[in-house]
């Protein structure tokens, strides 16, 4: 938690005057913004890739997002998630 505050540019001082849910709000809008950037930076690889394909294949923005990939993994179903939680009791 400390190392991420420094990357999120809070010095020491800032970060041991802060409250939990202060810095719980920080973290959330430099995620936002990071988050922003990516979406940039994700549409022109992608306009790119376009470019520079074969004819029928198609790349999309999310292609290229980190944090689009981490939305995606994960349970998507209920049937999905009672399956994993038989194979962790087995675990």
């Amino acid at each position: 938690m400390y190392k991420a505050g420094f990357e999120m540019g809070l010095t020491p001082d800032q970060f041991w005057n802060i409250t939990l849910r202060e810095y719980t709000y920080y973290r959330e809008a430099y995620m936002a913004q990071l988050s922003a950037r990516w979406d940039h930076t994700a549409s022109i690889m992608s306009l790119i890739a376009n470019v520079n394909t074969t004819k029928g294949k198609k790349f999309e923005p999310k292609d290229f997002h980190p944090f689009e990939r981490m939305n995606s993994q994960g349970v998507s179903s209920k049937q999905e998630a009672m399956e994993l939680l038989e194979k962790l009791k087995h675990f």
